[in-house]
């Protein structure tokens, strides 16, 4: 009968032992997180190297992103993004409104997706398409953002990294 008490917290233990030693997933990221107002200050190439002409979300070439301002407004996933003009001859500036939101895919990893959407936050799009980027790192003042785009019929991604500039947001 001694053995078998004796057994069973060994048992216990094993058992909570090998429960704890399972990888963490990442934590969902706070939507609180994102409010307030981010630059772009690095946007660089993953993959092979070389010059890419990346198109992102169906709207510039990767370099009109730098110094681009994103506006990002929690309680309502409501935002926006402007472009300067800056990144060369190619690029207009412009301001952009979007719905934002996270997704999870299933695999642990979350993906920060968004629509373009008007005025009064309708989806511009008949489709109803929108864009999703993988969330590589989310803290209080910097973000990265993984985009993977097309090059001659090859993947790459684009890491665009945020700064953030402050707590306030205008639309």
């Amino acid at each position: 009968m001694m053995k078998k008490i004796l057994f069973l917290p060994f048992i216990a233990l094993l058992l909570f032992s090998c429960g704890a030693s399972k990888t963490e997933t990442a934590s969902k990221p706070s939507k609180k997180t994102l409010k307030g107002t981010w630059q772009v200050t690095n946007i660089r190439f993953v993959g092979e190297q070389g010059l890419y002409k990346a198109q992102m979300f169906d709207l510039a070439d990767s370099p009109c992103f730098k110094d681009s301002e994103w506006v990002f407004i929690p309680n309502n996933g409501s935002g926006k993004f402007s472009l300067t003009g800056g990144g060369g001859s190619q690029c207009e500036a412009m301001t952009n409104r979007i719905h934002w939101s996270f997704y999870e895919p299933g695999d642990g990893s979350y993906q920060f997706q968004f629509k373009y959407v008007d005025e009064k936050n309708k989806p511009i799009d008949p489709a109803n398409r929108g864009y999703r980027c993988n969330i590589d790192k989310l803290e209080p003042s910097v973000m990265d953002m993984r985009v993977e785009v097309m090059y001659e019929g090859k993947p790459f991604d684009v890491v665009m990294t945020f700064t953030k500039v402050s707590e306030d947001f205008a639309l």
